[in-house]
């Protein structure tokens, strides 16, 4: 596993992060690994779970995201497309299962925990395939996830999220792809020329990568909260606008993108003795440049895509490169931090 994965895995060891690090750094060849958590998130906490017990629940979620988007596998169409599409015609859904059936289980399951060009570490597995009796064991781990409600609805969101932005990138070919920040719907959308595809909360495409926590105090943030409360999620920009109005910086970098969007509690952003429109202090500069090097590990999609292209960078060297301009300016200030850190 790539060092900057490992650090990201080892910052939080839990099951809910484990299926975090799937979803966030997996291989994107198809969205079957989207299909199979949806499947997997919802279901009942069985200690085995059978091909024929996963099988309708997993095609369904596929199927109800391609006839949305059709754009669910990086090469295009396959057999499973087209079965689809052949439903879509006369509803036979008996067509679909024997073709779906000779290319979903063994690469899907057997791939599933595949990360950073590894697998996840046998201890903490989400669930054990049993080929010969055509069945998947569950884990501990995954019980814990499916137990705790609240946990396995805001996984269930996160997931939907993520399979969101993959399925869009590839409807628009990836490299045009810029993901760009709306302050006032709260929502991140894909851009190609003068198009916007609105995707899903900005909270929910970038929560996962601070393993729920408050990027400042380190809180457990609540996505049921209300916006009054303290645990309620805020988008906040690292760098402020002041700075880039203000012309501090010459450099024409939008700051709106999410390389300066992190996720805060309601107190850190605007508590009494919170950020609001001030810079950081230079831990979390630093901190900032980790994520957006994080980003770049991810299997060719468009949070990684827009990384690169919103600073102008080709790799993870060149992202902190281009984040440097920003260097003198967090040295010379006395930036904001928590009153309080919450430990983990």
């Amino acid at each position: 596993m790539k060092p900057i994965i490992k650090n990201y895995v080892e910052e939080e060891i839990s099951p809910f992060s484990t299926l975090r690090t799937i979803l966030l750094f997996g291989r994107n060849v198809s969205t079957y690994k989207f299909a199979l958590a949806d499947t997997l998130l919802q279901s009942p906490a069985n200690s085995t779970l059978s091909y024929k017990d996963l099988r309708d629940s997993f095609l369904k979620s596929l199927y109800k995201h391609y006839i949305i988007n059709p754009n669910q596998y990086q090469a295009g169409s396959n057999s499973i497309t087209r079965a689809f599409d052949q439903f879509s015609l006369d509803n036979d859904w008996d067509k679909v299962v024997p073709i779906a059936e000779k290319n979903i289980y063994n690469n899907v399951f057997d791939a599933f925990h595949n990360v950073g060009g590894s697998s996840i570490k046998k201890e903490h597995i989400l669930f054990e395939h049993d080929q010969d009796n055509r069945q998947i064991i569950l884990t501990d781990k995954l019980h814990q996830i499916i137990e705790t409600s609240d946990i396995a609805i805001q996984l269930t969101k996160e997931n939907q999220s993520r399979w969101a932005v993959v399925e869009e990138a590839w409807k628009n070919k990836l490299s045009p792809n810029l993901l760009v920040y709306d302050n006032d719907k709260n929502i991140y959308s894909v851009v190609q020329g003068q198009k916007r595809v609105n995707l899903r909360s900005a909270v929910d495409v970038l929560i996962p990568y601070q393993h729920g926590r408050c990027f400042y105090c380190n809180k457990k943030l609540n996505v049921n909260a209300k916006s009054s409360e303290n645990d309620f999620p805020d988008v906040d920009h690292v760098i402020p606008f002041s700075a880039f109005n203000n012309q501090i910086f010459t450099d024409k970098i939008n700051s709106n993108v999410i390389w300066n969007l992190v996720i805060a509690c309601q107190e850190c952003n605007r508590g009494n003795n919170g950020k609001f429109n001030t810079p950081p202090d230079k831990y979390y500069f630093e901190k900032l440049i980790n994520r957006n090097i994080l980003f770049t590990q991810e299997h060719k999609h468009s949070l990684k895509n827009t990384i690169l292209m919103s600073l102008g960078a080709s790799n993870h060297q060149q992202v902190r490169q281009k984040m440097s301009i920003f260097q003198s300016y967090i040295n010379l200030i006395n930036g904001w931090k928590p009153q309080i850190i919450h430990v983990s």
